[in-house]
């Protein structure tokens, strides 16, 4: 596979789309992590991972955000003129994924993409693309456009679209972003069962990102595990219990609506329904 760039574009401002907040939906939180975090996670992650990863932004995105990706992004801000400016400081050869910074879900697309024909697109099912495979001189010819994956959709080839159900979901309302963060957090019970928790009805969880499960441990439902939260071996997490940023031993037992925040909670100690430890 040649060498590749991913470059993300979060370029909405605040009530530039259907979210209705004062907030850039790119920093809106989904999982643990803002949303602009998954989509440039997505594209790092993958199997030839880019020889450079880009985030093309208006808000002003710290890269203190995204320090701990496979691949760190170089963020480059765009000014009104759209992003032709950045792009002349940016010397890119071999093909480019470019995709939406609040398309979160990208994950076997991209290498699709590059093991196929140039000029390949995801439709996102609605006006745009969620991300496309293309060269420099496709992004430039798109350069000034306020939304430039919104003008490929409009000129690459019908025949290089590429559909897919899940992965083209990108968040422009409310709903949108709880349509993807109940598929993030469905990926990331699956991978905490694969290394041997039980959740008895994961539908019903939260979990964020850096959250680690010990081997045997069952997580009832209602459960929220939040931030850098790790549970240990054989412990059992009762219904409706809230843990933040804390450390559960092996061998404990919440018997349910615990709220655990900030603080450790020794091996095999047993906590009575409703009882609080750590702080807000």
């Amino acid at each position: 596979m040649p060498g590749w760039t991913g470059i993300a574009l979060a370029l909405e401002e605040p009530g530039g789309d259907e979210m209705a907040s004062r907030l850039p939906t790119y920093l809106h939180p989904v999982a643990g992590r803002p949303l602009v975090w998954h989509a440039l996670a997505a594209l790092a992650s993958n199997s030839t991972p880019p020889e450079r990863l880009i985030l093309l932004t208006r808000p002003d995105l710290s890269p203190d955000l995204f320090s701990d990706l496979a691949v760190e992004p170089e963020v480059v801000r765009v000014d009104d003129d759209g992003i032709g400016g950045a792009l002349a400081t940016l010397n890119m050869d071999g093909p480019i994924i470019l995709s939406d910074g609040a398309a979160p879900l990208l994950s076997t697309v991209p290498r699709t993409m590059l093991q196929g024909p140039p000029d390949s697109w995801l439709d996102d099912g609605e006006t745009s693309a969620s991300a496309a495979c293309i060269d420099i001189d496709r992004l430039r010819e798109v350069a000034t456009h306020a939304d430039p994956l919104s003008a490929l959709r409009g000129i690459l080839p019908a025949d290089g679209r590429i559909s897919h159900p899940l992965e083209c979901r990108v968040v422009r309302r409310r709903a949108d972003l709880a349509s993807v963060g109940a598929a993030l957090r469905d990926a990331l019970v699956a991978k905490l069962m694969a290394g041997g928790a039980t959740f008895l009805l994961p539908e019903t969880v939260l979990v964020d990102v850096d959250v680690r499960v010990g081997r045997d441990s069952i997580i009832y439902p209602g459960v929220v595990l939040e931030g850098q939260t790790n549970i240990g071996d054989e412990t059992v997490i009762g219904p409706g219990c809230r843990i933040i940023d804390s450390w559960v031993g092996s061998g404990v037992e919440l018997k349910g609506w615990n709220f655990i925040a900030h603080t450790s909670i020794r091996n095999r100690a047993i906590l009575e329904p409703y009882v609080r430890r750590g702080y807000d």
